[in-house]
């Protein structure tokens, strides 16, 4: 994208800072834990920020560890924020961290995949120690926070609070494994109806996530969808296993196309 290195390195106090209905996009992005070949996913990352990018919508990449070093080993770390509009995010499934980490935490438990499952001295050693591990790897600035499964507690706050700048995190309202209380963070929900229902695009049929992304402009709400790595390329065996007709590339096209049919009645 020639010309473009200084046009992005957006902000998450700008991101919904207008009136009314916007749409953003969220990709969590996972490690060998979800993603079975993640060279293979991440070949489709840059053309998914290119569409989003193209449309004027904002991606967030929650990243765990083991996909900043991917990120990091394929040149792509500190590029993408300037080249498109991205945010990083920090996310966390402690039951998949690298090798570096997980030896400095002894009492991690393998079958222990939310970090709400841990103490507060020990969430503020995983937080710490990841966060760390991004800046270094260049997924920097790390501007909100998303537990795997979105877990995160009171203890979870305050060691983001003392270990991080961060200062924004993103659930969804429903889920269980998230019970912070702080008001010392701002949140960009997940635009979501329900535990089980929200604006993810491997869920539900497109003509679902359409009505669901009608409702949300009908209510003049912000609408931040959300998706995962291993759904980036478009052969995975969750396409296939799940049903899903189109790839997360087309869904959010669909969307994005509907969004601009609603602007213009």
């Amino acid at each position: 994208m020639e010309g473009a290195k200084d046009a992005y390195d957006c902000r998450i106090q700008d991101l919904f800072s207008g009136e009314g209905f916007e749409l953003a996009v969220s990709i969590d992005c996972e490690g060998t834990n979800f993603d079975r070949d993640m060279d293979a996913n991440m070949d489709y990352l840059e053309a998914f920020l290119g569409r989003a990018t193209d449309a004027g919508v904002a991606t967030l990449l929650f990243v765990t560890p083991p996909y900043a070093a991917k990120l990091a080993e394929r040149g792509l770390a500190g590029r993408l924020p300037r080249e498109y509009r991205v945010i990083y995010g920090l996310h966390i499934h402690p039951e998949n961290l690298p090798a570096e980490i997980a030896a400095e935490l002894p009492f991690l438990r393998p079958d222990e995949e939310f970090i709400a499952g841990y103490g507060y001295e020990e969430q503020a050693r995983i937080i710490g120690l990841s966060y760390a591990y991004l800046v270094e790897r260049g997924v920097a600035p790390l501007q909100i926070y998303r537990g795997g499964c979105f877990s995160m507690n009171d203890d979870t706050a305050r060691a983001l609070l003392e270990r991080t700048d961060i200062r924004w995190e993103s659930h969804n309202p429903y889920r269980e494994h998230y019970s912070a209380r702080s008001a010392a963070f701002a949140s960009v929900p997940v635009y979501a109806l329900a535990r089980d229902e929200e604006l993810r695009l491997e869920f539900f049929t497109l003509d679902k996530l359409k009505a669901m992304l009608e409702g949300a402009f009908a209510a003049k709400a912000k609408a931040l969808a959300i998706t995962h790595s291993y759904m980036l390329n478009p052969k995975d065996f969750h396409y296939a296993r799940d049903g899903i007709a189109e790839s997360v590339h087309e869904r959010l096209q669909a969307l994005i196309e509907l969004r601009d049919r609603l602007a213009a009645r």
